[in-house]
């Protein structure tokens, strides 16, 4: 068999985040061929690469590569992400909606011996209430990177999301739950175009930048704002025995249209099949995906147990106050959810929410979704 459609996307009810391949020519012996053998080019398992397409080598684990050449490889990516979403409020009225999240087509490129990165990250759907939605603000990444040694990298331009609390900086793939926390979609989950130094050492990590203070390249010069984070990891040395414990705080200040100043305090603890996750934000204004002048703040403790390496058991109490000059501002969120990790690009998820308002109905909510 010298042709194969590759990848044949269904359940269009739920979202699919995974790599994206087309109908292709295989160089491939005559035998019988099953999906386990695109499974086995992704994972780097296949020892004869004369047996591999090119352009299937675009979407494998270390992309196409290239000998003798400025350029090391080139590596394609494909996101699909959407939330299917049940609600159900006090009153009895109830809606069922499905949400395109990404649509993102992105590319990698690696050079000057696998120091050096260009990456561009583009959300065909993305659509932000009080924006254009127009060709800028819908780049999600678009920069260039240098390792500067094995522990450090700077970064120019728009990479991942700022680094001004835990759940806030965190990349769909990385979240626990289908749901941001409260604070961390409210006050954080925003881009902005800089310049960011990261590193990652066997006791910190850090992630502090000087950014253009406007969100998904709105418009630019309105003003700076400083963002980073810090993480310690005392007992690197004893995880094994002693767990995973971490401790980070994170701070973003600037001026757009208005000043703002954020502080979180983030405390995890990972042993085994147990992880606790607990944050604590304070923003006197912010700057996110929507501005504001309000004082807020707000914390969540998130319990996840391993039933198995790949199903996980998952809990979140959640309170936030959206304007501490109003009292009765506040909302608590009880969550509960299954996650179930396929494979490497694979989650399946569900998750139930219950929203009790201080000021309006409580309602709950049913969201299914794969990422």
């Amino acid at each position: 068999m010298r042709k194969l459609l590759l990848l044949i996307l269904t359940a269009m009810l739920t979202s699919v985040s995974c790599l994206a391949i087309e109908e292709v020519n295989l160089d491939l012996p005559q035998k019988n061929i099953n999906l386990d053998y695109f499974s086995n080019i992704y994972y780097g398992e296949i020892d004869k690469n004369e047996e591999v397409s090119p352009v299937l080598k675009l979407f494998s684990e270390n992309g196409l590569e290239f000998e003798n050449s400025k350029i090391n490889s080139v590596k394609m990516y494909f996101l699909y992400d959407g939330t299917l979403n049940f609600n159900a409020n006090a009153h009895h009225s109830s809606h069922a909606s499905y949400k395109f999240t990404s649509v993102e087509p992105m590319i990698k490129v690696r050079f000057n011996e696998n120091k050096s990165e260009f990456m561009f990250d583009y959300n065909l759907t993305r659509r932000l209430e009080g924006y254009s939605n127009g060709f800028t603000e819908r780049i999600s990444m678009l920069y260039l990177s240098h390792k500067l040694n094995d522990n450090q990298t700077f970064i120019i331009g728009q990479a991942d999301r700022l680094p001004g609390s835990y759940d806030g900086s965190r990349r769909i793939m990385q979240q626990d739950m289908i749901l941001k926390s409260q604070l961390g979609r409210t006050l954080g989950n925003a881009r902005a175009a800089g310049i960011r130094d990261k590193g990652k050492y066997k006791y910190i990590d850090y992630d502090i930048g000087l950014y253009d203070s406007t969100r998904y390249m709105k418009d630019f010069g309105n003003g700076l704002d400083f963002a980073g984070y810090v993480m310690l990891k005392p007992f690197a040395d004893v995880n094994e025995m002693a767990g995973n414990f971490k401790i980070g705080s994170g701070y973003n200040i600037g001026h757009n249209n208005i000043s703002y100043n954020m502080y979180s305090i983030f405390a995890g603890y990972d042993y085994k099949r147990l992880h606790i996750h607990s944050e604590y934000e304070n923003a006197d204004g912010y700057n996110a995906v929507e501005e504001s002048k309000n004082r807020a703040d707000g914390f969540y403790t998130t319990l996840i147990y391993d039933v198995t390496p790949k199903l996980s058991l998952i809990g979140r109490y959640d309170y936030f106050i959206a304007n501490r000059d109003y009292k009765g501002s506040y909302c608590q969120e009880y969550s509960a959810g299954l996650t179930y990790n396929a494979f490497k690009n694979l989650k399946l998820m569900l998750n139930y929410v219950n929203k009790n308002y201080s000021n309006k109905p409580d309602s709950n909510m049913i969201l299914f979704a794969t990422r």
